[in-house]
């Protein structure tokens, strides 16, 4: 008998496969082995019966033999299994909740179950409708969320798909910021694509606050984006930055002739350059230091280089420290985006797209202002007669996790042990994530005919307050308790709440409805483009307050906080 089943060990590749990953095709294939070894044990049998008029063994002695040899060897291969397992999960294994409990989620329970990797226990699902209508899927207990309030194992953890997270991010949010609230730390399947053959535990991470905000997937309209910037010459300021490196990254897929990353900051240009050669060979770029102030080493840059397209996102963001230091806010915002727009003139470039802000929206701040001005001589730019570039403006707030933001101070604070400074309890602002943003300059630069200042759909400005008590939550602490939160004062030229529209502003629709287009009320006469040369001329010329006095009449909406030190310079 063991000679025959020996056999058809061999036939079927029976002993094949790793013990730790035995599965059902596993037992099927030792089902297969036993069962043909028995069949032909058994005809074996009636052949030396017809012949000899005797047997091997008695039939009834075949079949006993074929029911224990497949229970000996499938349950030693599901005993060698959990054994593995129970030495995995004794080393760092987290108590887990499936959120949901449609297919999708009693699929990733059960292969999160049958993981060899074991890094996590799954005690139940819960219910994301609150009203289960089963009460077990697997013998685990399915909850609603007024159940878990009071059931929830400590130290637990809420395993979520990215499709059902993107779906709850739109459809039903306070689903989420409640199971923070019962400190239920919150952790991310990856992309179906992106699963781990080996292990599916090995993608699950935590959830960041970038995956909280993330709104429905943008849709590009990548045929006419591909028609655009495929086989270009495209220059990209700001490079080694937050949004013009992404820029820089939504680019690659259109397969650019040549991308010219443009910055005055060596590390992070750097940094990009090591980025493009290890994950993108194929990419024909030049990394170019240059400050967007010196006009005799952008002309170098256009004549040597022959752009087409220009991203222009180079500027100073930092409200505070723009405060304190105007004139260099007007030299890089402004007189930069000048030189870079006279230039496009000059080399007839196809498209200008011009990275704008909201705070440049009845400003408060120099910063806002000097990016209002910017915006201002772009459109004066489109509306020359002779000009033959389309020049763009992009409109939109903050940007999640971008350099300097407030995403980073908070994590350092938080992982300093506290406490988390928020400037006001009542202050809002718009986010997107850096990706969204990118997506739509993209999109946006594609769509404009040239004049247009495109403002994109933020969603709803968020507290900051909020923000922080998420983050805090996130980490894995309660708001207040194991960390306080404290309010630091509105910083100069600091306000309350951003607009993505100024008052005398209205908008139309574009094809796509996450972009709508600004119809400025801005008048361009000749008093408004004497003063447009006023401001070039007195801020080359390092004149602070005279260049402020000239903005303040280009810009009459700019009206600055009480505690900004532009206050003093009256118009």
């Amino acid at each position: 008998m063991f000679g025959i089943q020996l056999i058809y060990f061999f036939v079927f590749n029976s002993y094949a496969g790793i013990v730790r990953y035995t599965g059902f095709k596993d037992a099927f294939r030792q089902l297969q082995t036993t069962f043909f070894t028995v069949i032909t044990a058994l005809i074996l049998n009636q052949i030396l019966f017809e012949l000899y008029d005797e047997k091997l063994i008695v039939n009834a002695g075949i079949i006993v033999y074929g029911f224990v040899a497949f229970s000996s060897l499938y349950f030693f291969r599901i005993l060698v299994k959990r054994a593995y397992q129970l030495i995995q999960s004794s080393k760092s294994t987290l108590n887990a909740y499936i959120l949901g409990t449609d297919l999708t989620d009693v699929a990733i329970a059960e292969s999160i179950i049958s993981d060899t990797q074991k890094k996590f226990e799954i005690v139940g699902f819960i219910s994301d409708n609150n009203k289960p209508k089963k009460t077990r899927i697997f013998t685990l207990p399915i909850f609603s969320l007024e159940q878990l309030v009071a059931k929830a194992k400590k130290d637990a953890c809420v395993i979520v798909s990215a499709e059902k997270l993107q779906k709850l991010n739109t459809s039903n949010p306070t689903l989420i910021n409640e199971l923070l609230e019962l400190n239920l730390k919150i952790y991310k399947l990856p992309e179906l694509q992106d699963w781990d053959d080996n292990s599916i535990s090995s993608g699950i991470k935590k959830v960041n606050l970038e995956d909280l905000l993330q709104r429905s997937p943008i849709k590009l309209n990548k045929d006419k984006l591909r028609g655009l910037y495929e086989s270009r010459v495209i220059l990209v300021t700001g490079a080694g930055g937050s949004i013009g490196s992404d820029i820089v990254r939504q680019l690659i897929p259109f397969e650019p002739k040549k991308i010219i990353l443009l910055d005055q900051a060596e590390t992070p240009l750097h940094h990009m350059s090591v980025f493009l050669d290890k994950e993108h060979p194929e990419i024909n770029y030049e990394k170019i230091i240059a400050d967007v102030t010196n006009l005799s080493r952008l002309s170098y840059v256009f004549e040597t280089f022959s752009p087409e397209i220009v991203f222009h996102g180079a500027a100073y963001k930092h409200v505070p420290m723009m405060e304190a230091n105007p004139i260099e806010a007007l030299m890089v915002n402004y007189l930069g985006t000048k030189n870079l727009v006279d230039l496009s003139q000059k080399f007839k470039i196809k498209r200008f797209v011009f990275v704008s802000t909201d705070k440049a929206v009845n400003p408060t701040n120099i910063m806002g202002a000097s990016k209002r001005s910017a915006e201002i001589y772009v459109q004066s730019a489109s509306r020359s007669k002779l000009n033959q570039t389309a020049f763009i403006t992009t409109r939109f707030g903050n940007v999640l996790g971008s350099n300097g933001s407030v995403i980073p101070h908070f994590k350092k604070q938080i992982e300093a042990g506290g406490p988390v400074t928020v400037t006001h309890p009542d202050i809002t602002r718009y986010f997107m994530t850096i990706d969204e943003a990118c997506q739509l300059v993209l999109e946006a630069g594609a769509m404009g005919k040239g004049g247009e200042i495109f403002v994109f759909d933020m969603g709803k400005p968020i507290k900051i307050v909020s923000l922080a008590e998420q983050m805090i939550r996130l980490s894995g602490y309660v708001p207040n308790q194991d960390m306080k939160i404290v309010f630091s004062g509105l910083r100069p030229g600091e306000k309350l709440y951003e607009e993505l529209l100024a008052d005398a502003e209205n908008t139309q629709p574009t094809h796509h409805k996450k972009i709508l287009i600004a119809k400025s009320s801005f008048e361009f006469h000749s008093e408004n483009y004497q003063l447009i040369e006023d401001l070039t001329e007195s801020i080359k010329s390092c004149r602070s307050n005279a260049s402020i006095k000239i903005l303040r009449a280009l810009v009459p909406e700019y009206t600055p906080t009480p505690n900004s030190v532009t206050k003093k310079v009256v118009a």
